[in-house]
C-alpha cells in the first residue's frame, strides 16, 4: 500500500474565533500483527521510543521500537532477552538519560524475597542482557511488597518506592531509594513507617485503602523534585466510635534530601470532607504548591446538590507552614452541569492530573469519572466437585474535564467544564485510565478526546444540555476533536480534528491486566512546543500521527 503523509486543517469559530488544529499521519508501519502497542516512552530530540508486548501462542515477547520525529518511520525494533518466571512482572519501562530502562520484579518462594530488578537499552539499541538488581527484600508474601517508579522533573533521577512488610500481622513501611538515571547508582535510602506508592488509581504494587475500624494510610500523591526532595499525600479514613466526628483526614508530609525524617502538616476541611488525589509542583519562589478536589461525603436532608470543589495551597519547604490557602466550591450551575444533584451524584469521583505554572497564574486540570463493581458467583462442576468461581467486573463512566485557573493573587478566576462521555468495562481488575491529553500553549490550554460523533451538532446550540450528550463505548465510528480553554479568559472552542474511521485514536492501548501500564503513564509525546504525537490504529494495521496546536 502506497505510504503517504496526509495534512488536515480544523476550523471551528463559535465559541472562540480561529482555534486551530492541523495533524499530519505518518506511513503505515510495517509491524506483526501480534506486537501490541503497549505505549510511547518519550525520547531525544530526533527520535522517540515505544514499547509493544508479544503474548501468542507459547511465552511472551518485549519489544523496544525507536522512531523518527521528521518521517515517523521505525528505526529499528530490539526484542529485550526476558525470561519472566511464574510471579515474575515487568513493574514499568520508562526513558531517562538517553536510555530505555526496563523494571522487573521478581518473587522468590523459597527464599520468601522479592527484588526489583532493571535491564537497559542504550539509544544504539544494544540491549543490556544482564539484570542488575536494584532492591530485595524479604516477605512471606508476594502480594506483601509493591514497588512505584518516579522520576523527577528534569528526567535525571528515579525515586523507588517499596511498600513492605514480611506478614500480615505487620504494619507497612515505605523504603525510598533514590538513584542516578545515568549510572542507576544509589543515592541515599530512607524509611518511612506508612505505605507510600507511586501509583494511586492503577493495577500495579500494593493497593492502599481504608479499613473498617481503625485508621489505614491511604496513599493519595507522591513528588520528587529536582533538589531530591520528596513530597506525598495520605489519606486516613476511621469509621469508629471515637473517631466519628472527623473520619477523614489528608497528612502532607515533606522530606528534604538533607533530612531522614520528614514535617508533616494535617489539611484542615470541612468534617467530612474527603480528598481523592493530590498533585505537587514547585513554583518559581522554590515554594511547595499542591491542589486537587475536595468532596463533601455526608449527605444532609435537603441536600439536592454533592458539595465538591477545588483546593489550592502553597507551603514552606523548609518547615512545613502553609504560606496561602484557598478553598473554591462548586456553584450551583456548575455542580448540575456535573450531575452533582440526586443520590447518583455520590458516585463520581474527582482526580487532579496536571499543574500547570503558566507565567504568574495556575491551571489545574482534571477528570470526574464513576466507578461501579459487580461481582457475580457462578458454581461449576469440575472434577467430580463443585467449585464457585467469582467474576468481578469494573464499570467506569468518564464524564468530564475540569480545567481551573488560580491567578497571581491566589483566587480561582474561573472553572470550566469540558464533556467527555466515555464508558470502559473492565474485566477482574480495576484502573482508572486516563481518557484525554492536555496540553498548553502560549494562549490556552488544549484538551483532546473521543466523542460520539452526534455530538458536535448538540455543541451548536447555543443552549444545549448535558443530558443531550450523547456516550461512547468504542472509540471506531467516534470523532477526535479538541476544546481550546483561553488562559485569559477562560472562554472555549469546539472542534473536529478527524473522524475514527479508517484509523482511530484510542486512549487505552493495552488492556492485558498483565501488561497494563501504570495510570500516570501519558498516551502522547511532545515534539516541538505546540506539537505532539499520538498512536492510532486500523485493525492489525497502525501508524503515528502529529498534531499542531495553533
Amino acid at each position: 500500500m502506497k505510504k503517504v503523509f496526509l495534512l488536515g486543517t480544523v476550523l471551528f469559530s463559535s465559541m472562540l474565533s480561529m482555534a486551530q488544529v492541523e495533524f499530519k499521519n505518518g506511513p503505515e508501519l510495517e509491524n506483526d500483527r501480534h506486537n501490541q502497542f503497549n505505549r510511547m516512552l518519550g525520547g531525544d530530540e530526533n527520535s522517540f521510543y515505544c514499547y509493544r508486548v508479544r503474548s501468542r501462542g507459547r511465552g511472551t515477547s518485549y519489544f523496544i521500537e525507536k522512531y523518527n520525529r521528521t518521517s515517523l518511520k521505525l528505526e529499528f525494533s530490539r526484542e529485550l532477552d526476558i525470561k519472566l518466571k511464574e510471579l515474575d512482572k515487568i513493574e514499568d519501562v520508562q526513558y531517562a538519560g538517553g536510555k530505555i530502562y526496563i523494571f522487573i520484579r521478581s518473587y522468590d518462594k523459597i527464599a520468601y524475597k522479592m527484588s526489583l530488578y532493571f535491564q537497559s537499552m542504550s539509544p544504539a539499541g544494544i540491549v543490556i542482557t544482564n539484570k542488575e538488581e536494584l532492591v530485595s527484600v524479604s516477605s512471606g508474601n508476594n502480594e506483601f511488597v509493591g514497588f512505584g517508579i518516579l522520576q523527577n522533573p528534569g528526567k535525571t533521577k528515579f525515586l523507588i518506592s517499596v511498600v513492605q512488610k514480611k506478614s500480615m500481622k505487620e504494619n507497612y513501611k515505605t523504603d525510598f531509594i533514590l538513584l542516578g538515571a545515568n549510572n542507576m547508582q544509589r543515592i541515599w535510602e530512607k524509611r518511612m513507617d506508612t505505605k507510600v506508592r507511586a501509583d494511586s488509581n492503577s493495577y500495579h504494587g500494593v493497593w492502599g485503602g481504608w479499613v473498617s475500624g481503625h485508621f489505614d494510610d491511604a496513599f493519595i500523591g507522591l513528588h520528587l523534585d529536582d533538589d531530591d526532595n520528596i513530597y506525598y499525600a495520605v489519606s486516613e479514613y476511621n469509621d469508629s466510635i471515637s473517631e466519628r466526628d472527623k473520619p477523614y483526614r489528608t497528612i502532607i508530609s515533606i522530606l528534604e534530601a538533607k533530612s531522614e525524617h520528614p514535617n508533616t502538616t494535617e489539611l484542615s476541611f470541612g468534617v467530612y470532607d474527603m480528598i481523592n488525589n493530590v498533585r505537587f509542583s514547585i513554583t518559581p519562589k522554590k515554594e511547595l504548591l499542591l491542589g486537587g478536589f475536595i468532596s463533601d461525603r455526608y449527605r444532609r436532608r435537603g441536600d439536592t446538590l454533592a458539595n465538591v470543589g477545588m483546593f489550592s495551597i502553597t507551603m514552606d519547604i523548609s518547615n512545613g507552614e502553609i504560606l496561602s490557602r484557598v478553598v473554591k466550591r462548586f456553584d450551583n450551575d456548575l455542580l448540575t452541569a456535573l450531575e452533582s444533584d440526586g443520590i447518583e451524584s455520590r458516585k463520581f469521583k474527582y482526580k487532579l492530573d496536571h499543574v500547570f505554572l503558566l507565567g504568574n497564574d495556575v491551571f489545574y486540570v482534571g477528570e470526574q469519572y464513576a466507578e461501579k463493581v459487580v461481582s457475580v458467583k457462578n458454581t461449576i462442576h469440575m472434577a467430580a466437585k463443585d467449585t464457585i468461581i467469582t467474576t468481578t467486573t469494573y464499570f467506569y463512566e468518564y464524564r468530564n474535564v475540569i480545567v481551573a485557573k488560580l491567578d497571581s493573587g491566589s483566587k480561582f478566576e474561573w472553572i470550566k467544564r469540558i464533556p467527555l462521555r466515555i464508558n470502559r468495562t473492565l474485566n477482574n481488575y480495576p484502573h482508572v485510565f486516563k481518557q484525554y491529553i492536555a496540553v498548553p500553549t502560549g494562549n490556552a490550554i488544549y484538551i483532546l478526546n473521543n466523542e460520539h460523533e452526534g455530538n458536535l451538532e448538540i455543541y451548536k446550540k447555543p443552549d444545549f444540555k448535558v443530558k443531550d450528550m450523547r456516550s461512547i463505548s468504542e472509540m471506531p465510528g467516534s470523532n477526535f476533536v479538541y476544546t481550546s480553554v483561553s488562559l485569559d479568559s477562560g472562554s472555549t472552542a469546539h472542534g473536529l480534528i478527524f473522524h475514527n474511521k479508517e484509523y482511530y485514536f484510542d486512549p487505552v492501548h493495552e488492556r492485558n491486566p498483565n501488561f497494563v501500564p501504570p495510570a500516570y503513564t501519558e498516551i502522547f509525546v511532545m515534539d516541538r512546543p505546540n506539537e505532539l504525537f499520538v498512536y492510532t490504529k486500523n485493525k492489525d494495521l497502525d501508524r503515528f500521527t502529529k498534531l499542531i496546536l495553533k
